[in-house]
């Protein structure tokens, strides 16, 4: 869950720094909220987004619609090579993506081929093992938070509710130079907005896990955890927050990555006809 007023899409545009003439990639662009902040920054700047959903790519294109730089969606698996050409990017970010995926190792080979020497990636991710919502008794609430930092839901290939805090430590292991770290705080003391949105997801989550057996609380658990919740907001008690991490990193300036040389575009065969220049973004 997403939305354009979470403020850490204008951090990750902020730290991708893209400039006029830069083309930036979101893998996992969903509906487009850190696309939009970096049509903010660099109004002409070339934007990719890539997602495999392509109704995600729709309502992309949509928010870019007033965007003056030239604009693509692609549709793509993330679990396979990107449909990009080697050293085509100067900037890629990700946010809360790479815990779906089996093998983030894999994804950052590909991020280090894509990138053009002293191109940079920004990757961010709420860490969900570090939520903390005021209501219900404790034991309760490390339950119903726990079995959702683990759930695989069903349109996940898989999930790691821990992700945040290793994402620096993913980048240390790659090709690419860490460059930093830091963490970014999502807190409120009113049940609406964005935690009225996040409390939403994880029971209707933990109620479809449980009504598929997967779950490791029952149903009438998490309806009393949701209860609790509520009332600690009536009364005036409640609290909110989680905790997500943005690393960076970059290519070496003077590093050579192994791989096939870039087509002129930027874009391997069998993209061409997905740019788009202007205002208009292909489908």
């Amino acid at each position: 869950m997403s939305d354009c007023a979470e403020a850490i899409h204008n951090r990750l545009a902020e730290l991708a720094a893209p400039t006029a003439s830069s083309r930036v990639i979101d893998l996992g662009c969903g509906a487009g909220p850190t696309l939009l902040a970096l049509s903010r920054v660099a109004p002409e700047a070339t934007l990719i987004g890539i997602d495999r959903s392509a109704e995600f790519l729709r309502q992309a294109q949509q928010e870019l619609h007033g965007h003056l730089g030239s604009v693509m969606a692609l549709a793509a698996d993330l679990r396979t090579p990107l449909p990009c050409g080697d050293e085509s990017a100067d900037a890629v970010l990700s946010y809360n993506t790479v815990e779906c995926l089996p093998d983030p190792e894999h994804l950052l080979v590909e991020i280090a081929r894509v990138l053009r020497p002293g191109g940079r990636v920004v990757l961010a991710h709420v860490d969900f093992d570090s939520l903390v919502i005021a209501g219900a008794d404790a034991d309760l609430d490390r339950r119903v938070c726990h079995a959702f930092a683990d759930d695989v839901q069903g349109w996940m290939d898989h999930a790691d509710g821990r992700i945040g805090r290793k994402l620096g430590l993913l980048l240390a292991r790659s090709a690419l130079r860490l460059v930093s770290v830091e963490p970014l705080l999502t807190w409120s003391t009113e049940l609406s907005g964005h935690a009225e949105a996040r409390i939403g997801e994880i029971r209707k989550a933990l109620l479809s896990a449980d009504k598929h057996g997967r779950g490791t609380v029952t149903a009438a658990e998490v309806e009393k955890w949701y209860a609790a919740v509520q009332e600690a907001d009536r009364l005036g008690g409640f609290f909110f927050s989680e905790l997500a991490f943005i690393a960076v990193a970059e290519r070496p300036s003077d590093g050579c990555l192994a791989g096939a040389t870039a087509p002129p575009n930027g874009v391997l065969p069998g993209h061409e006809d997905r740019w788009a220049s202007g205002r208009s973004a292909a489908a």
